[in-house]
């Protein structure tokens, strides 16, 4: 195959053509971003600035073609695009400019350690150098861009993937970091499937992997990276608590929007749904007239709410799923079939009721428009259902009580909790991404997501004539007196370490002839604060 022709999921129209990257071309993308690499990572943060600058004006400009082909070539609504694809990394640029440069500006450490009062010791945040993103076909252009705005920020250069389903987003990806005048070979994009992906992670020039999708590819990309640094993001199986006291109308409108969000091929979307007894029938009418409200049809019409999915193995999954349910005693109350009138690709926003942890679609991630809903006797049920699962990325609690929410969260076993509401993370630059379980490792987004991108690099720095205290010869007395600081630095009780301190007051003359006099005691009495 030389060339991945693209068509529409709506409709099979063609969408357009990208050519094949030959697997011996791969490595030559790579040597020409590690040459960039080289250059760029001496270019100061105020000069990376500017261009992400331009970038994001560049984005904000072309924002209604970015849409349209969003929607054309991977089928979610045009304004879902604009919300979901455009703002994300908008945002976090916006976060980059403006808590970036401090975040990555050298820090001073401060050592409480007695041996090191007389240096000063400073964090350096160094990048890696080139990147490998594997990018998803589900949100085509914000994972990539989030990601990529973030590794050329923190001084690294990327070869892009882009899936073989969404390649033409790809390409307008890279094109946009072009236009607002990164250096050429920065950025590079990598076109095809399998044998593309695995020349590119295990390409010694390549530092680092970004991977986004299931998690028996992801287990295979760690295993061609070797030992490169490694954030794979590996999807979910998203749960939803609702409470006796949750807001019900509100919440089944939230649900219904985080379950069928993208014809619900997110890997945050809530697919299972615990709810308490008391409101469970309440809440399935609720959900049920949510659901069904939602307006199907082509991505292009303002009046579409969701479109198709991406591919037949989807639609397929989506009714494997939904037929397993049915056989083991579930109740389909809306949707459950193929809209063929719409076409090949099109699939009933779905509510099955009446769920049990043993059908496939309580465990296995379905990734379409499928959510199912248990009944369970009270919360301790509910958070047991909830962490029972391999994946561990979101969960949502729905509840008016504050303190309920506050105790609860924490119980959840995974990377984000969104109370009231559910996807909020990915949706906030400040706000850490990435699972539990086998739903990765790794972060990105926010402080912890940046510090990913970067080799953290300690200096300590001593300027003195006088020799460590430490070092040859050994002697008696420094056995003691490294005696007295260990239990200065660990004794847990006050008048304890107290009794060290005035026991090392004998050798004070010692050792200011070791260190400074001015430093030593107040490093030494700092531990009795």
């Amino acid at each position: 195959m030389d060339k991945i022709v693209v068509k529409s999921p709506a409709d099979g129209s063609l969408v357009g053509e990208v050519a094949v990257t030959p697997a011996e071309q791969v490595a030559l993308c790579v040597e020409r971003a590690h040459q960039a690499f080289l250059e760029w990572r001496g270019v100061p943060l105020r000069e990376r600035a500017k261009l992400l600058r331009n970038l994001r004006q560049r984005m904000l400009a072309e924002r209604q073609t970015i849409a349209e082909l969003i929607a054309r070539e991977q089928g979610k609504p045009v304004i879902e695009a604009m919300i979901v694809e455009l703002f994300p990394p908008l945002d976090t640029i916006t976060f980059l400019l403006c808590e970036g440069m401090r975040l990555l500006q050298p820090r001073p450490v401060r050592s409480k350690n007695p041996f090191m009062v007389d240096r000063r010791s400073t964090y350096y945040f160094h990048p890696y150098g080139v990147w490998a993103v594997i990018a998803p076909w589900n949100y085509p252009f914000t994972i990539p861009m989030v990601q990529v705005a973030s590794l050329l920020f923190t001084g690294n250069a990327v070869v892009l993937k882009p899936s073989p389903l969404t390649p033409l987003i790809g390409d307008l990806l890279v094109e946009l970091v072009h236009k607002a005048g990164f250096p050429k070979h920065l950025v590079q994009v990598v076109q095809g499937g399998a044998p593309q992906g695995e020349a590119l992670v295990s390409h010694p020039l390549v530092r680092g992997v970004i991977f986004t999708g299931s998690v028996p590819i992801g287990k295979r990309v760690a295993e061609r990276a070797g030992a490169k640094k490694m954030i794979l993001e590996l999807g979910g199986k998203d749960p939803a608590i609702v409470l006796a006291d949750a807001d019900l109308p509100r919440t089944a409108r939230g649900i219904a929007w985080t379950a069928m969000v993208n014809a619900g091929q997110t890997c945050a979307s809530v697919e299972r749904v615990y709810v308490e007894q008391a409101v469970y029938k309440p809440f399935l009418d609720a959900l049920q007239a949510e659901i069904a409200q939602i307006r199907v049809g082509h991505p292009l019409e303002s009046t579409t709410d969701m479109g198709p999915v991406i591919a037949p193995f989807q639609r397929e999954r989506v009714a494997h799923h939904v037929e397993d349910a049915c056989a083991k005693g579930g109740r389909v109350l809306t949707g459950g079939r193929p809209l063929t009138e719409l076409g090949e690709l099109y699939y009933a926003p779905t509510l099955i009721a009446d769920a049990t942890p043993d059908m496939l679609g309580m465990q296995e991630e379905t990734f379409g428009p499928l959510v199912m809903v248990q009944p369970v006797a009270d919360v301790e049920e509910a958070i047991q259902r909830a962490n029972d699962s391999a994946f561990g990325l979101t969960a949502s609690i729905w509840t008016q009580d504050r303190q309920r929410a506050h105790a609860l969260a924490p119980r959840l076993e995974c990377g984000s909790v969104s109370v009231n509401s559910h996807i909020v993370a990915y949706g906030d630059a400040f706000g850490v991404w990435g699972g539990f379980k086998d739903s990765g490792v790794g972060r990105t987004h926010g402080e912890f997501g940046l510090y990913e991108l970067v080799q953290v690099q300690y200096v300590s720095e001593v300027y003195t004539s006088k020799p460590e205290l430490w070092w040859y010869p050994y002697s008696d007395r420094l056995h003691r007196i490294t005696d007295l600081l260990m239990g200065l630095l660990a004794e847990p009780s006050w008048r304890a370490r107290g009794g060290y301190a005035k026991r090392l007051l004998p050798e004070l003359r010692y050792l200011t002839r070791q260190f400074s006099p001015l430093k030593t005691t107040p490093a030494l009495w700092r531990y009795l604060r």
